[in-house]
């Protein structure tokens, strides 16, 4: 068995983290010597090695490591390389939460259970990264997940959210089978601006992700940009092909105060300086708090024309673009209807991008 002292450096090579050197100093009813032993012998055994048991802690450890749940800890551990960490703070934290020390067994069931919420969370980000060709962004959205845990905790918690998502952008795919994908390279960039309002709230903020990733996924292997605007408290402009934007994307809340009003104001200013040209603008919006000023309306369709920009807006579980129709090209309508029946909203968004 290999001693303590090589323990140590194996645990900080695999876990090392300021999260997890916290969790060792703060108070609870063990001592530090304890929590850090009993750590270093579980990540030991989590990597596949054995530890020497420190005399105060082998019950502990043998009650961890005889557990049901132990093996099937163990293999989801080996499957993905940035487990380690997730897995020991998820243990550790179950097992000597800060106050007094719980039932090992329950505290292992219910670790077992946030793991398995949080590969599930995992497997469907996998499923929701926008092409083949874009792996490593897979493995930036897993590494930003397990890196902020807490910022993504609602997120977990609602993983048939995500599946409904997921299923939202099958549906749209579907409705391209059987078509000839040419992948035209196209100068023209692709800048999705969404709707985070009050008034996007439940169905409409899914079915708008739904769209955003289902784009994402069709326009990325042919265009030379495609950029997302979410227009809440701040104006980031996020990249799907990034692991870290598309965590921003996928868990989003449509809570912000702003209305959609103010991000067609911010559009055009960039159209005056020039800032927006050559761009096909997506507005993601059910149309409400729009701006009603009929010298708006002129002024945007002056600076679209003179900038090259085309604008197409697409209606998440409404029926339809309110004001916006006024400002846009084209108009797509995605309800939970169109959705569930396949009514080729995608497909002529897509033939119109083409």
């Amino acid at each position: 068995m290999i001693n303590m002292q090589t323990s140590a450096v194996l645990l900080n090579h695999a876990v090392n983290s300021s999260e997890i050197r916290r969790m060792l100093i703060a108070p609870n009813g063990f001592s530090f010597s304890v929590r850090r032993d009993t750590m270093i012998c579980v990540a030991s055994y989590l990597l596949d090695c054995k530890a020497n048991h420190p005399k105060e802690t082998s019950d502990a450890i043998n009650e961890i490591i005889g557990t049901e749940e132990w093996a099937e800890i163990r293999n989801v551990v080996k499957k993905n390389d940035l487990m380690p960490e997730f897995v020991l703070k998820t243990v550790f934290s179950s097992v000597f939460p800060p106050q007094e020390c719980r039932n090992i067994p329950e505290a292992m069931k219910a670790a077992w259970k946030k793991i398995l919420s949080h590969v599930k969370t995992m497997d469907i980000i996998a499923s929701l990264t926008p092409s083949n060709g874009f792996n490593y962004s897979v493995r930036d959205a897993h590494s930003e997940l397990i890196a902020n845990t807490s910022k993504y905790g609602n997120l977990i918690e609602r993983n048939d959210d995500l599946d409904h998502i997921v299923n939202i952008m099958r549906s749209m795919g579907s409705e391209l089978i059987g078509r000839v994908n040419e992948k035209k390279n196209s100068e023209r960039s692709v800048l999705v601006v969404v709707d985070t309002s009050e008034s996007m709230y439940g169905e409409s903020e899914i079915i708008s992700k739904g769209i955003v990733l289902a784009l994402s996924k069709r326009m990325l292997p042919c265009r030379k940009n495609v950029h997302v605007i979410l227009f809440s408290s701040d104006l980031p402009i996020l990249s799907p092909a990034s692991g870290k934007d598309l965590m921003e994307l996928i868990s989003y809340g449509s809570n912000s105060e702003k209305e959609f009003s103010g991000a067609l104001k911010m559009l055009l200013e960039r159209m005056r300086c020039g800032i927006l040209f050559n761009t096909d603008l997506i507005l993601v919006s059910k149309g409400s708090g729009i701006v009603n000023d009929p010298r708006f309306t002129r002024d945007w369709e002056a600076h679209t024309m003179m900038n090259g920009v085309r604008t197409i807006t697409t209606v998440p579980g409404g029926s339809s673009a309110c004001g916006l129709t006024e400002l846009s090209e084209h108009v797509a309508i995605f309800d939970d209807s169109s959705i569930r029946k396949k009514t080729g909203e995608f497909a002529k968004l897509t033939d119109i991008l083409s």
